[in-house]
């Protein structure tokens, strides 16, 4: 009778999150938050890629980031170590960042495709306040037309994943040390 006992896992077993489950679920919600936000400024007439804008975004990275760690820690078994908590930011970045861009992708390439060809505009604007040539300034812009998406994914998973480095600093919850 023993042996079965110990072979049934306990009943929380069951219900404890994992690092993916909780990094899925609030991706998910950053890749909602992200395409309403992006949807609001397009629609208002703002550029959705302006600089300005980055500073609203990176709040909602933190903001979910610890709303992730939170319930990855309450639902859990109120800890949380270094690793899970970079790990939960890396799940949620992937997730926010793939949705996200596919959306975006497809408002500002097929529904909108004004949107991207503003972007270009101001990158030209800028480029030419700078000094750059026009030949400069045209081969700059088709590098930016090849390599935008591919950019857009790694640089957003890789803050992503710095901003996990850094919040998880203060948000981690190390397990107590088991002595025999």
């Amino acid at each position: 009778m023993e042996e079965n006992e110990a072979k049934q896992p306990a009943e929380n077993d069951s219900s404890q999150p994992t690092v993916r489950s909780v990094g899925l679920k609030f991706g998910l919600i950053s890749a909602i938050l992200s395409i309403v936000f992006f949807l609001v400024l397009t629609l208002s007439g703002q550029n959705a890629f302006d600089n300005k804008w980055s500073w609203i975004s990176i709040t909602f990275s933190v903001v979910i980031l610890i709303f992730g760690q939170k319930n990855f820690k309450d639902e859990g078994d109120g800890f949380m170590s270094y690793g899970q908590g970079v790990g939960i930011g890396f799940w949620i970045s992937l997730t926010a960042v793939v949705i996200g861009g596919l959306f975006t992708y497809v408002y500002s390439n097929i529904i909108d495709p004004a949107t991207m060809e503003a972007f270009y505009d101001k990158q030209y604007e800028q480029m030419e306040m700078n000094g750059m040539g026009d030949e400069q300034i045209e081969m700059a812009i088709g590098w930016t037309k090849k390599l935008f998406w591919p950019m857009y994914v790694f640089f957003g998973i890789l803050f992503g994943v710095l901003i996990a480095l850094i919040v998880t600093i203060f948000t981690q919850k190390k397990a107590p040390e088991q002595r025999f």
